[in-house]
């Protein structure tokens, strides 16, 4: 999980950097689910490559986190019906359509797809029927997603070469928990500054509750948590630089080893805020996961020995390397009432032939970009992350 959020925090410090940045949002747990999905029908080199990355020393390990993730899905919510008083709503669905001339291992069929990833495999033809493929996914992402992210594929998009497509959809509805609701009369626009100076107009929600703070060496974290009868809680999470144009510095922080997701940053004491005032935004965002991977130095484009494979699926001999692929489409919005939140990430298989001191009074303004996290407390696990250059933006 954490190499999942690592990625998260890297497509975060690329788009600070960009002039032109977007706000991000992504699911660093429905990366880790499509990765462990792929991990457990590998062998060989991809194998090794993918535990090195990924932390784990077997595929095992890899198999018991997947279980715990589902679980974690499962007692999270789980349900289909919209009503979220008595906790947040949250679905983990899995999907999986693999090309019928490469019939799937029964093993890893039987025991990976359905046993652990509770989900069918769908035999399709993407040689000469790929697009309809493409419809059959973007229908399926579409509920996955409760109808937040459409057209994750477009017509075209999937070569007649592609041998299996891996997805995972996560959805999030949460309301803010009763003592920490916000009320709409008290909204008010208030400037936003951006990191270029300039500043806009946005929504603030405010209110006069005591919130858990903290106060860390060059930025201050708030958590907000959600309303919950469940034995999961949940909560969000915003971390805010001390300088408004600090959100490079701290997400360098939040990624560097000594300082990366440290435990002490979700340990915070309950204060009265002084001054207290965070946007409401609502956007989306879609990326390429590998070419993210790529900039972290991790390569993962290929699989240069097909049998790498063959604990998934059986193998024709006329393929010779595997091109991968990996996307992921994620939507945010939060307001006075809670969140609502959504990811889809899928994986391409491509076969081709050769060829710290606390300051008082104690505030919190995020008047300027920031970053954010949705968690699950007892299991650490980070179902969203994110970051606000300019709130106002649906992108």
């Amino acid at each position: 999980m954490a190499f999942c959020s690592r990625i998260a925090n890297q497509l975060m410090l690329k788009q600070v950097q960009n002039q032109f940045g977007k706000n991000i949002v992504s699911s660093p747990l429905s990366i880790n689910a499509v990765l462990n999905m792929v991990v457990a029908g590998s062998t060989g080199h991809t194998l090794k490559h993918m535990l090195d990355f990924l932390g784990s020393k077997n595929i095992r390990e890899i198999n018991s986190k997947s279980r715990k993730m589902m679980a974690v899905a499962a007692s999270g919510g789980g349900r289909s019906s919209e009503n979220v008083s008595n906790g947040p709503i949250l679905t983990m669905i899995n999907g999986a359509w693999v090309d019928q001339h490469f019939p799937l291992v029964s093993n890893y069929k039987e025991k990976v797809l359905k046993g652990i990833f509770k989900c069918e495999a769908n035999n399709v033809d993407f040689r000469t029927k790929a697009d309809q493929v493409v419809d059959e996914i973007n229908s399926w992402a579409n509920t996955a997603s409760r109808g937040l992210i459409q057209n994750v594929l477009q017509h075209g998009s999937v070569e007649p070469e592609t041998i299996f497509i891996l997805a995972n959809g996560l959805y999030f509805k949460g309301l803010w928990d009763s003592d920490y609701k916000f009320d709409a009369r008290r909204t008010k626009e208030r400037k936003f500054y951006l990191h270029d100076g300039s500043t806009v107009l946005v929504p603030f929600m405010t209110s006069k509750k005591d919130y858990y703070y903290g106060s860390f060496d060059g930025f201050k974290v708030l958590q907000i948590p959600y309303q919950s009868c469940q034995p999961n809680n949940f909560s969000m999470y915003f971390f805010l630089p001390d300088e408004q144009d600090g959100l490079q510095n701290l997400i360098g922080k939040l990624n560097s080893d000594s300082g990366f997701l440290s435990q002490e940053y979700f340990e915070l004491t309950k204060v009265k805020l002084d001054k207290f005032w965070i946007p409401k935004f609502k956007f989306s965002f879609d990326f390429n996961v590998l070419e993210v991977m790529g900039d972290m130095g991790v390569s993962f484009s290929r699989i240069e020995n097909p049998r790498d494979l063959s604990e998934m699926m059986h193998i024709a001999e006329d393929i010779h390397y595997f091109s991968l692929k990996m996307f992921q489409k994620a939507y945010i919005a939060v307001d006075e009432m809670g969140t609502e939140a959504a990811a889809i990430t899928h994986f391409h298989g491509v076969g081709c032939a050769r060829s710290q001191p606390v300051i008082k009074p104690y505030n919190f303004v995020a008047d300027h970009p920031f970053v954010f996290m949705i968690r699950e407390e007892r299991s650490g696990l980070i179902l969203f992350s994110g970051a606000v250059l300019n709130p106002i933006k649906e992108d």
